[in-house]
């Protein structure tokens, strides 16, 4: 019996990266175009602003321009610009640094320090992203709840939701594809796996007319897993600057349970254990638009901060103690009634639903 395999180079790899980041991106326009914004930029340094500033446009056509050049000449000196104006974007605005977004600088990173072992670091970062993807979805937040939600998104699977044992299996299946990824010995046909997987996610979205943004996303890790499977890609070891690269990939998340690494940056991917900000004023503020007159609740007194940020750019905000604080004060300089206004921040123990524990600023301590 004959046996096809799918070959890739190393070009034909940052080409997928490239595509699955520039769709990223056009879905989440808002979080990346100059201009005036809806929900505030939150940068590394600074208090949240409305405006990218002018000379934004300058680095955003540079990046641009990197991307199409990468795309079509995948060389170094392109490459290397990528992920260095990548991370300056996401310094200006921490809402930039999505999982989606570290993924593909991981991937452009690792391939512009070395092609010839990048096939084998690759591997080594998708079987990360798979193994955390999977043990982060190991607690009640997604078996009870998120597994539920993607049994119900069609009326003929809504009744698995009620096994909660069928969510932990899913992310041991998750975990399992990780590994295949490797071992020494893989079959080739073993990619079709990762397709079938990303495209039950891809369907479930899509059905559920939400979060559209990371459909490229699975789309781009459903094509470099199933490459990454063709014989014959070299087994060269990743170098230092690859090895340090896959350390922030692979062992940094677990820095998170320590509150010493972001949660964007842990692949807690659809785990429900996200912190949320709540932000409580009497009135509404004007900076949040219409957004408050359609999202608020409890009488129209609370604006949960995740779906102005979705509704505004595509994506939820980027959750820290120093994000949080920037908003909050955003917020509270439009409130009309200062000391009234309250954000309110709820932090979840992963494994225990009843620790679920909330904390509570004032506008006065926000200063």
């Amino acid at each position: 019996m004959m046996r096809v395999y799918f070959p890739i180079s190393a070009d034909g790899l940052v080409r997928i990266a490239l595509a699955g980041l520039g769709a990223c991106m056009l879905l989440s326009a808002g979080l990346w175009l100059p201009g005036e914004r809806g929900f505030p930029t939150l940068p590394l340094l600074g208090d949240a602003a409305a405006h990218t500033g002018r000379w934004y446009v300058v680095l955003f056509a540079l990046l641009c321009a990197s991307m199409l050049m990468g795309f079509i000449r995948p060389q170094k000196k392109f490459l290397w610009r990528l992920p260095v104006l990548l991370l300056i974007m996401c310094a200006l605005d921490l809402n930039r640094l999505q999982p989606w977004t570290w993924f593909f600088i991981l991937v452009i990173a690792i391939v512009a320090t070395g092609t010839t072992s990048a096939h084998t670091a690759l591997r080594w970062l998708l079987a990360a992203v798979y193994i955390w993807g999977g043990a982060n979805k190991l607690t009640p937040y997604f078996a009870d709840e998120n597994f539920r939600w993607f049994c119900e998104v069609f009326e003929s699977t809504a009744f698995l939701g009620q096994y909660p044992a069928l969510g932990y299996a899913v992310a041991v299946f998750e975990m399992i594809l990780g590994v295949l990824l490797v071992l020494p010995h893989r079959k080739p046909f073993w990619g079709w796996l990762y397709v079938a997987f990303h495209s039950l996610i891809i369907i479930s979205l899509l059905a559920a007319h939400w979060n559209y943004v990371v459909i490229p996303w699975n789309a781009a890790m459903s094509a470099l897993a199933f490459f990454l499977f063709s014989p014959g890609d070299g087994k060269k070891r990743p170098n230092n600057a690859q090895a340090f690269l896959l350390l922030l990939a692979g062992f940094m998340p677990l820095a998170y349970y320590f509150n010493a690494w972001p949660y964007q940056l842990s692949w807690q991917l659809y785990t429900n254990t996200q912190p949320e900000a709540v932000f409580f004023s009497e009135q509404p503020c004007d900076k949040t638009g219409d957004v408050w007159q359609k999202k608020s609740f409890d009488d129209g007194r609370r604006l949960l901060v995740d779906d102005w940020s979705i509704e505004e750019l595509g994506v939820p905000m980027f959750y820290s103690e120093h994000t949080f604080r920037q908003i909050g004060r955003y917020l509270c300089a439009c409130s009309p009634d200062f000391y009234q206004t309250r954000l309110i921040l709820l932090y979840v123990d992963p494994w225990d639903k009843e620790a679920e524990h909330t904390t509570i600023y004032s506008c006065e301590e926000l200063k």
